[in-house]
């Protein structure tokens, strides 16, 4: 597998394509252990009108894996779109990529209208949640049980 450069500038973010399928579901599978998008809602994801799903890559086309996703939703009628997932493979993790990525969800939807982004994000992973709070974020709610595996979510939000 081909590993993202050291330096996460030279990553290029665009929109996800077909043919960044298998390397999605490869980044899903290695990221999560519950909550996993499966083959069908990352392809559904991909084309999808109200739905926004940047990939972090290398310039080289032909490179199978990515370092990085973002998937952002919206829904017809209302001006606040949720930040759904984000995985950022592990050997490119702490490296700044989640927050390029989620900043560059900021000015598509903007452009579409959107007033504001939340999320929501497991209470215990306090690595995220300084990230959120660093892009702006901030806590209004909680849900209980949230995850597969019982845990908390916090639900954070911020003004686009």
């Amino acid at each position: 597998m081909h590993l993202p450069p050291s330096n996460m500038k030279e990553l290029n973010i665009r929109p996800a394509r077909l043919t960044d399928l298998d390397a999605l579901l490869a980044l899903e599978t290695s990221s999560f252990t519950g909550d996993r998008l499966t083959r069908a809602r990352l392809r559904h994801w991909i084309t999808a009108p109200n739905g926004l799903l940047l990939v972090a890559c290398g310039d080289n086309i032909n490179t199978p894996a990515l370092a990085g996703y973002a998937l952002v939703m919206t829904r017809r009628n209302s001006r606040r779109a949720r930040l759904y997932s984000i995985a950022i493979a592990a050997q490119a993790r702490g490296k700044g990529l989640g927050q390029r990525l989620i900043e560059h969800c900021f000015d598509p939807l903007r452009a579409q209208g959107q007033q504001s982004l939340y999320l929501e994000v497991a209470a215990g992973n306090t690595r995220a949640i300084t990230l959120y709070k660093r892009l702006g974020f901030t806590q209004f709610g909680i849900a209980e049980g949230y995850y597969d595996d019982g845990q908390d979510a916090l639900r954070m939000q911020r003004p686009l």
